[in-house]
């Protein structure tokens, strides 16, 4: 299955009257687990990817690379996929490729941001903005393309003016109101804030869609709060937890020089069986599954040939 329309999925969560939760990660598999676990959207962070490549967020990955991570994550999962579209990737012609390929891909939407390239990660030291006229013609070229290709593909304008050399609340308001006002931009992105109150004040200046980011806000308001005050999304960074899980049981092993916690580990894994925590060992996630594979054979393959699923003596493992 899947999306027929993947940009009109995503503005509904964009426009739903409640703030929504988007899972925040950086490959295929945590898409089909925020699918499975009920999330109405997945976002695949730029920064997150780069790491899981093991490439830091400096702008090393080239819009093709991007891409084609997305594609896969894209086809992975039948929620909307909203991904980190970088500076678009060169100039208003490259950011017009750059909107096509996202479209190409599956993609539901990109927000695209207002750093001077070499482009940095959010929220550190030494970020510079382009100008206004030069942010401005970045998303007015990527508005142009989606209405010629996809007029339901959102585009959300991110500035990082909070941040940036010189830069603080009032600058990103500032860029954010003149994004809404000269471009046809979907959802206004204000990265990097560090209180509510800076957030409530943004979000209130702000017209149409728009929500903040900043590390020391994720799960510190409620759902009903966010709400109130105007945030149309709340980032989940779902992948910072199985990052650390992993380091830890690495660390673990090389101390003990022994594989004696993978049994602790995996006794844990069995205590799941049967809640709604129960993957097993993931597999429950790949496409296509074991049953969609045992279907096929089934409809093609003489029976003969066929694979004796419940006689096997490994039957219902996966590793």
């Amino acid at each position: 299955m899947s999306l027929t329309s993947p940009g009109k999925a995503l503005r509904a969560v964009f426009e739903s009257e409640k703030t929504e939760l988007l899972p925040l990660g950086s490959v295929p598999i945590h898409a089909q687990m925020a699918q499975h676990a009920g999330f109405g959207a997945f976002q695949l962070s730029g920064g997150v990817s780069a790491w899981w490549q093991g490439i830091s967020d400096v702008g090393w990955l080239a819009m093709t690379e991007v891409v084609d991570l997305a594609r896969r994550t894209a086809r992975a999962a039948d929620i909307p996929i909203y991904c980190d579209g970088d500076t678009g990737y060169g100039a208003p012609l490259n950011v017009q490729r750059t909107v096509l390929e996202f479209i190409d891909a599956g993609v539901a939407g990109i927000h695209i941001e207002d750093q001077r390239e070499p482009k940095k990660s959010g929220g550190v030291a030494g970020v510079e903005l382009v100008s206004d006229v030069e942010a401005i013609g970045r998303l007015n070229a990527a508005c142009d393309a989606r209405d010629k290709l996809d007029e339901d593909f959102v585009i959300v304008a991110r500035t990082d003016g909070y941040g940036a050399a010189g830069g603080g609340l009032e600058e990103a308001i500032r860029r954010a109101q003149l994004y809404k006002a000269e471009t046809g931009a979907d959802v206004i992105f204000y990265e990097g804030f560090h209180t509510w109150e800076q957030a409530e004040i943004a979000l209130k200046e702000t017209p149409g869609p728009a929500y903040v980011v900043g590390v020391p806000l994720i799960g510190t308001r409620s759902v009903a709060e966010m709400t109130a005050m105007g945030q149309a999304v709340q980032s989940l960074p779902v992948f910072l937890p199985g990052v650390r899980e992993v380091y830890h049981f690495m660390v673990d092993a090389v101390e003990s020089g022994e594989a004696t916690g993978f049994p602790e580990y995996l006794q844990k894994v069995n205590g799941d069986a049967g809640t709604k925590y129960d993957i097993g060992w993931g597999a429950m996630f790949g496409r296509p599954s074991s049953e969609e594979v045992r279907r096929i054979e089934e409809k093609y393959l003489p029976k003969d040939a066929q694979r004796d699923y419940e006689s096997s003596a490994h039957a219902g493992e996966t590793y």
